[in-house]
């Protein structure tokens, strides 16, 4: 391809050379026909004519309901060239089909980048922060970045980005309607990524994104996320548990390391080391992340609670409730530290549930992916996505129970 070619390259002087210009009144080839279509998957744009192949693309993309700030062009552009009869005589038109996509460069910055913008952050007025007993929980899992079902990695982002402002906006409206909050917890429950091969078939013919790609958006998001929540808090408690989908597998599709050899765990340590960075305005953010432990126990509010991906349970009929219930009885007959913990979060299974045991209490996160094709194909299944938020207070039962975004 020729340098004149490239469609989207700079022309070598710009201002001698004015943009193109919609051409009106003509009659165009039904193929060539102006609009958008969408074929349940993808959306194709057929640009309107232009008198010259110098578009301006801002105004191509304007043109067709796409705002350039939010949207870019998805290459390879389609480009149609033919003589058309118009009011001014016979004259050559070009016109363009091109896909659209959200614009992604804030997710795409490496991790020096964030360490730079952390640095910039100003230092908290912690006298200013709201006091209370209460906890806010927000539960951050099975995101499975990279997965190109439903909505795809696009589409995840977008629900990922909304769950942030949605939560920061929860926060507020608890708190001016009395409820105490001075404590957040961010709980990493496993499968940020979705990883790229081992975990069901077809999986490396569906993903959107490479490890390393998937690790370096899920980063970006989980600071942010952090970033903006605690800014609300003079309190902030970060902890992570390892999955099923960051594991490290080798060509047999079985983990062959140690359970900390984990991406799920691995990107909460780089989001801690990011953070640490400007002391000033994060050094009140405390991150509990194990070495190879596969849950973690930790007391709020006066609560000791258990907080594990749900991925090693066996037996229970296929019911995961039930699996969860003898997994967890089984701790608590071993007298290991889950048998203290009087509530219990998990995920892995993909929709919300709340189960009281009297004594004890049971919460099943819901996911915030794209929803997963051969899940529907086995069993037909499919839960609501979303955000799993709660509070504790210091009789240590669980309130303001919600699932945030997702649809």
């Amino acid at each position: 391809m020729t340098k004149k070619d490239k469609i989207f390259d700079p022309v070598e002087d710009n201002e001698a050379t004015p943009y193109a210009q919609k051409v009106e009144e003509v009659k165009l080839p039904v193929a060539l026909k102006p609009g958008n279509s969408w074929d349940g998957d993808e959306v194709e744009i057929t640009s309107d004519p232009y008198d010259s192949p110098n578009p301006n693309w801002d105004e191509v993309l304007l043109s067709a309901g796409y705002s350039p700030d939010e949207y870019d062009i998805v290459e390879p552009v389609k480009i149609s060239q033919w003589d058309a009869q118009t009011p001014d005589g016979i004259q050559t038109l070009w016109s363009y089909k091109f896909g659209v996509r959200e614009r992604q460069e804030k997710i795409r910055l490496d991790y020096a980048d964030l360490v730079q913008e952390v640095k910039k952050h100003r230092k908290l007025k912690k006298e200013d922060m709201p006091k209370g007993d209460d906890v806010f929980f927000a539960c951050i899992n099975d995101w499975q970045i990279g997965k190109g079902d439903g909505h795809g990695l696009a589409g995840t982002v977008k629900a990922i980005v909304e769950a942030i402002d949605l939560i920061e906006i929860q926060i507020r409206d608890l708190r001016k309607s009395g409820t105490e909050i001075g404590t957040l917890v961010v709980a990493g429950l496993g499968d940020i990524v979705e990883n790229c091969e081992g975990h069901y078939p077809s999986q490396t013919f569906m993903i959107e994104a490479n490890r390393r790609q998937q690790i370096r958006i899920a980063r970006r998001l989980i600071r942010d996320a952090i970033c903006r929540w605690s800014k609300m808090f003079g309190e902030v408690f970060v902890l992570a548990v390892p999955g099923n989908h960051g594991e490290n597998r080798n060509a047999g599709g079985r983990a062959f390391t140690t359970p900390g050899d984990n991406d799920d765990v691995g990107v909460f340590e780089q989001v801690a080391e990011i953070l640490a960075s400007n002391p000033d305005a994060y050094g009140h953010v405390k991150f509990i992340i194990p070495e190879d432990e596969v849950y973690i126990v930790y007391e709020f509010a006066g609560t000791v609670m258990g907080f594990f991906h749900g991925h090693i349970t066996k037996g229970g009929s296929g019911d995961p409730r039930k699996k969860l219930h003898d997994w967890w009885s089984s701790q608590i007959f071993a007298t290991g530290p889950l048998a203290q913990a009087k509530i219990l979060i998990t995920a892995h299974y993909h929709h919300f549930s709340v189960t009281d045991y009297g004594a004890r209490i049971h919460m099943q996160a819901p996911a915030l992916d794209g929803g997963s094709t051969w899940w529907e194909n086995l069993g037909g299944g499919k839960s609501r996505a979303g955000v799993l938020t709660f509070v504790i207070d210091q009789e240590g039962y669980p309130k303001h129970i919600n699932v945030i975004g997702g649809g």
